[in-house]
């Protein structure tokens, strides 16, 4: 029996009283910083709880996918025929080919997984741009591993929540050494400034100031900005007359591309490479839904090796582009076994499901989608796990959640996880999704 499922059977088995702790934490996460679009994240009150053995597949899973990352590329800045592949315009590719000058080629990102068990786990797809959520999970955390019920379990084991903030200010500290190495620069200043860039409109304006606070008390100077207030000086970017040593960069890559023309001068500095960017535009490689055809394409599979190949078919689900070819009465067939996704949004924006559609309108959805930029994409079984659910009468139920499990990795480690729940096919806040408090347990 899992943790979660004990805790449910806690749960009834005193429900008076933990149904008043779960009203007063259901206050203070209405309280907390916890915001998802101006109001408390919707989540569930029993933490996922993950082991030391996870952990490991967890570290596993990320250097595996981090090291066939590095491989394509390598593969897109050397080989033509891989850049084609990918389809980018020729803005995007010069500013993919800019060095990034620092060791790792994804500095950060939350790779999301379906996770079965030790050994056992499907990718979904890889955020390698703006990757989000660390203030969720810390917020939720904070209030959910100290309720009555989980101190029920905690004289069973030893419960710990990931730290999200300040592991990556240590991180940025290494990789802007590395930065100053490569390109032969000394420090000339004892306090370096990190601007935490993304569209005003598009961020997270709590998480942000979350992570100002981290870097400020790391020894950084710290600014928040909006690219379209940068001005670029002999290549270098400044924002308020400031020199900017360190972009954080929080600007997703198809939100740059579609505001191109809106902000000259980031673009300016991206191409000029004189200002430490983490990440580099490089990332879109991996970032795009793109990604994982590309890795199932004869052309690309001749160069990775054995190991790399049977990484790959055993974990990445097998993609290809929707077309109208040989296959397309299968996916129609079998729409169960299929999803499509549009290959550049994010936030699950346009994902569907062919679970979610009986045979005609799938079809159709299908037709109308050939005409679109999409993905066809083997549909992963689900993971699961057991929860409570407050009905819109206030009633708490016990209810079996999909899940999936997102895995943060600032400088290609693992540095937390981010779970999100739901019961529906797809998982995401768009599809009435919930977050987890995560933590791990010895």
């Amino acid at each position: 029996m899992t943790y979660e499922r004990k805790l449910v059977e806690t749960y009834f088995g005193d429900e008076a009283t933990y149904k008043a702790d779960f009203l007063v934490a259901k206050d203070a996460v209405s309280r907390s910083k916890a915001i998802y679009k101006g109001a408390p994240v919707p989540y569930l009150h029993i933490p996922k709880l993950y082991s030391t053995e996870d952990l490991a597949t967890f570290k596993a899973a990320l250097d595996g996918i981090h090291n066939v990352a590095r491989k394509t590329i390598d593969l897109y800045l050397e080989k033509p025929e891989i850049r084609q592949l990918f389809g980018f315009d020729s803005r995007l590719d010069a500013l993919i080919r800019v060095p990034h000058n620092y060791h790792a080629t994804v500095p950060m990102g939350r790779f999301d997984i379906f996770y079965y068990g030790p050994g056992d786990f499907q990718f979904c797809e890889l955020n390698a741009d703006g990757a989000s959520a660390m203030n969720e999970d810390h917020e939720l955390s904070q209030i959910l591993m100290h309720t009555k019920l989980m101190h029920h379990i905690k004289a069973e084991i030893q419960v710990e929540k990931f730290e999200l903030f300040h592991s990556w200010v240590n991180e940025v500290k290494t990789i802007y050494q590395e930065f100053m190495d490569a390109t032969g620069k000394s420090f000339t200043n004892d306090k370096p400034t990190v601007a935490i860039v993304d569209f005003i409109d598009k961020g997270s304006s709590i998480e942000f100031e979350v992570f100002k606070d981290a870097f400020l008390s790391g020894g950084f100077d710290c600014v928040i900005v909006d690219p379209r207030d940068l001005v670029c000086k002999d290549g270098m970017l400044y924002y308020d007359k400031v020199k900017l040593d360190i972009v954080y960069r929080r600007l997703v890559t198809k939100d740059l591309m579609d505001r191109y023309d809106e902000i000259p001068a980031l673009v300016e500095g991206l191409l000029a490479g004189k200002t430490c960017v983490i990440g580099s535009i490089k990332t879109q490689i991996i970032h795009t839904k793109r990604f994982f055809e590309v890795l199932y394409e004869p052309v690309v599979r001749r160069y990775l090796n054995e190991s790399d190949l049977a990484f790959i078919d055993k974990h990445v689900p097998f993609t290809r582009p929707l077309r109208k070819d040989d296959a397309f009465d299968t996916y129609v067939s079998h729409r169960a076994d299929y999803i499509i996704k549009p290959v550049d949004y994010y936030a699950s924006k346009g994902v569907c499901a062919g679970k979610d559609y009986d045979d005609e309108s799938w079809t159709k959805l299908l037709l109308v989608k050939l005409e679109e930029d999409f993905i066809i994409q083997k549909y992963c079984p689900v993971s699961i796990v057991d929860n409570l659910y407050e009905e819109a009468d206030g009633t708490v139920s016990h209810k079996t959640f999909n899940t999936i499990t997102g895995l943060f990795t600032y400088n290609e480690k693992l540095s937390g996880v981010y779970v999100r729940a739901g019961l529906n096919a797809i998982i995401s806040g768009l599809h009435d999704g919930y977050t987890m408090s995560t933590l791990w347990y010895k």
